[in-house]
């Protein structure tokens, strides 16, 4: 019985090779794109997972209540991880962490490179699965001075795991460290990316700051033992901060920190806030991704279903002959799913190939290294569930439509292929409806997300980052920044020179203690907040809307500031120039107002911001405006004066279009893949339309030879063939535009600087949809309308 099954199934395939063909393209192309979906999605759910205290490891996150308003931030005060295992009995262990992607430079021999790297807690290779090829756990971060490096930079600088052992490492030239220990390289799946650790007590000794506890900044980490209720752990920590920071029962009203905890290996799907709540982050992509690749899969689908149910009149007597020799429905249903099935696997075979094919662009794209994982069970159990689902839910309605048949009216010739009129009709064209509703979706949100990331990529920030480079203020430039900058300035190519803490679009340190006359005492705002040198307005081309920006003229500029228009607002002053102003303790005068600037994410609103003087600062970057068209020129010139001041630092520098380019390389990654698989839905949606065409075509061709015996235009037929497509098209349309419009909505409120949902997009996505349907559709109508007639007739 199997053996005639496959017989007919094969038969069957070859016969009618055309649709075989589109079906098991489109099936192909749908699992294509959901099985590289489904690649992706396991590489990011598989990240931090591989530690073995992993379900008992969390992050503590700080909320703080300021201005009325919730926030919350991974940051901590960096004597927090010493502190609190004190305090509570449920925490196995804990350990500070810098977070800082610290780029410092190695010094062995004649070897001199930039290495990335943090500093870490005694306890980190404790905590965290990370394999020490030469070292112990309990002593690798515990002297001052000690140093642990990856198996990279240990074969980079000795040769071994095994030779580095004991070294010494001249960084910064600065101070000289030795190594205590060699980690595995981390894989590919971690968050945290380093490949060296120094020891905490090094961080609290070269960043005061960070020994105070109203400064957050380091992460801290910590292990609580495995019959903690992590919920009543949470409420015990809650108001942990606030007999070190001074705030009572009176104050806190108005101004507060609380601390919870966040499971470690939630940190890099979730890690967006919103009022003082966590909110998502990268699950949102995983999610969005998820429902692409469940469209496309569902898209290739009712390609299926449609084609089959189109070609039943083709099979109609097959059933009634079957039935009336005594085949019994359940065997009919199990022929169609099985050739469904055998339809499916051929897809797969096929979508195997084309994802290995596919993989090395998709892994440039998506910046990834994942592969097919052949190797592991679980993969070829996913597989076989996908098939097993794809089959039975594109066989489904064909084999129950074609297993109802009637033998008696089957065998009188009574049956037909279904009509638009009848029930099956309107069922086919649904599940057109339904394929063209997902393209218009993913057509309009194509041009929603192109037109935000271009919106991002294009928006004046209130600075000029064109031609603007950051160099890093390191080694002898920090005590010969006055040489330096009097030796660029004659250098050609450049145009101006100025020093900051920060670059202009990420800086990130806040502070409350801000007071001017008449504040509120109640009201507890919170600023950001930047030191920077002479001329950085010019640098930048920031403009300065009120008073002056710091000048030379001016030597009690040492004690003004400068504000943003964000600030003005906030403090009050109706004229703020000149107006008293404290920083810090710092009592000065307000000496200017500049134009609001993004120095944040555009996910963020603009926040007041004050800058202070620190011209003579022995920290900090250089900001070096090129003359337009003279970059090549400038930075030959940089690298020249750089080399001859600090000859034992390699020159090093970056872009400031770049560097704001990289704040958003996961929009622009998403947005890429998103566009592409809004091409491939399109076309198996069109693949499907134009199986559909071709066969409504090859059913008409008689209705086609008569009408056009009786005088019909070429132009009349094509028009006739096409209506019915179009029509369905439209109700796509109209059905797709505000489901898309609610959820491209919901999607931009994540930024708080947006383009605009304009009517037009969706018109625009709209006579896209049509002309593509119907350059589809009209292949077919024509090459129909244009048949000789003879040919269609002379049966009759």
């Amino acid at each position: 019985m199997l053996h005639n099954y496959l017989k007919i199934a094969f038969r069957n395939f070859w016969r009618h090779k055309s649709f075989s063909a589109i079906n098991s393209l489109g099936l192909a192309l749908g699992l294509t794109c959901s099985l590289l979906i489904f690649l992706w999605i396991r590489d990011e759910l598989r990240v931090d997972h591989y530690h073995a205290n992993g379900p008992h490891l969390y992050r503590i996150m700080w909320r703080q209540l300021s201005d009325g308003k919730r926030m919350a931030m991974p940051e901590t005060p960096g004597p927090m991880s010493q502190e609190i295992p004190k305090k509570f009995p449920e925490i196995v262990q804990a350990a500070g962490f810098s977070n800082r992607h610290a780029h410092l430079t190695f010094t062995v021999g004649d070897k001199i490179n930039k290495e990335t790297g943090e500093w870490a807690g005694v306890n980190w290779f404790n905590l965290f699965s990370v394999p020490l090829l030469s070292g112990s756990p309990e002593t690798a971060l515990k002297a001052p001075n000690s140093l642990a490096l990856s198996r990279k930079l240990a074969d980079t600088y000795f040769g071994s795991p095994q030779a580095a052992l004991g070294k010494s490492v001249r960084i910064d030239n600065k101070e000289t460290y030795q190594v205590t220990a060699v980690f595995e390289n981390l894989p590919e799946n971690t968050s945290q990316k380093y490949d060296f650790l120094l020891s905490w007590d090094d961080f609290l000794k070269r960043e005061s700051w960070a020994r105070e506890w109203g400064n957050p900044s380091p992460e801290t980490f910590l292990q609580l033992r495995s019959d903690t209720d992590v919920a009543a752990f949470n409420a015990k920590i809650k108001h942990f901060l606030r007999s070190y920071l001074g705030i009572n029962t009176k104050n806190a009203s108005r101004f507060d920190v609380e601390l919870f905890l966040q499971p470690y290996e939630d940190m890099y799907l979730y890690a967006q806030t919103d009022n003082g709540e966590i909110s998502g982050g990268r699950i949102d992509y995983i999610r969005l991704l998820s429902i692409v690749a469940g469209f496309l899969l569902l898209m290739a689908c009712i390609n299926f279903m449609n084609l089959s149910t189109a070609r039943s009149a083709n099979r109609a007597k097959e059933v009634g002959i079957r039935k009336v020799i005594g085949a019994e429905r359940s065997r009919l249903i199990s022929q169609f799913i099985g050739e469904a099935l055998l339809l499916t696997f051929v897809a797969v075979i096929l979508s195997l190939v084309l994802t290995s094919l596919l993989l090395p662009a998709f892994n440039q794209l998506s910046n990834k290294q994942v592969a097919l994982p052949i190797t592991e069970p679980d993969f070829w159990l996913a597989l076989l569930v996908i098939m097993l689902f794809t089959g039975f839910l594109a066989g489904s309605y064909p084999a129950l439509f074609l297993s109802s048949l009637q033998p008696v009216r089957i065998l009188k010739g009574i049956i037909s292929a279904p009509t638009k009129r009848s029930a099956k009709g309107l069922f086919r064209q649904g599940l057109v409806v339904v394929q063209f509703v997902i393209s218009m979706f993913m057509i309009i949100g194509t041009f929603v997300v192109y037109r935000q990331i271009n919106f991002i990529q294009n928006k004046n920030l209130g600075f000029d980052r064109e031609n603007l480079i950051y160099v890093p203020l390191e080694g002898a430039l920090l005590t010969s920044y006055p040489i330096l900058k009097q030796e660029l300035q004659r250098m050609p190519g450049i145009q101006y020179i100025a020093r900051m803490d920060y670059h202009p679009s990420r800086i990130g340190s806040n502070t409350t203690w801000v007071d001017w006359q008449g504040k509120d005492p109640a009201v507890n705002i919170g600023f950001a907040q930047v030191s920077t040198g002479y001329d950085l307005d010019k640098a930048t081309r920031m403009k300065v809307i009120a008073g002056r920006y710091f000048s030379r003229n001016f030597p009690t500029d040492s004690s003004g500031y400068v504000i943003n228009e964000q600030a003005a607002r906030r403090i009050g002053y109706k004229n703020p120039v000149g107006q008293p102003l404290t920083f810090w303790g710092k009592p000065g005068k307000i000496i200017g107002v500049i134009q609001d600037f993004h120095f944040q994410s555009l996910h963020e609103p603009l926040k007041p911001l004050i800058m202070w003087f620190g011209e003579a600062n022995t920290y900090g970057n250089l900001l070096v405006r090129t003359q337009p068209g003279q970059t090549k020129q400038a930075l030959a010139s940089l690298e020249k004066v750089c080399k001859t001041l600090n000859p034992t630092f390699p020159f090093s520098f970056s872009f400031a279009d770049q560097e704001y380019q990289n704040m958003y390389q996961s929009e622009l990654m998403v947005s890429t893949l998103v566009n592409y698989f809004a091409i491939l839905a399109i076309f198996i949606a069109c693949l499907g339309l134009f199986g559909l065409a071709s066969f409504t075509a090859e059913q008409r061709t008689k209705e086609i030879g008569v009408r056009k015996v009786l005088g019909a235009s070429v132009f009349s037929i094509v028009t006739l063939l096409s209506r019915d497509f179009l029509i369905v098209v439209l109700i796509a349309i109209l059905i797709a535009s505000p489901i898309a419009w609610w959820f491209l909505n919901r999607w931009l409120q994540s930024y708080a600087y947006k383009t605009d949902l304009n009517w037009w997009l969706f018109a625009l996505a709209g006579f896209a949809m049509i002309g593509i349907a119907l350059l589809t559709v009209s292949f077919q109508s024509i090459k129909a309308a244009l048949m000789n007639p003879v040919k269609s007739l002379r049966s009759e």
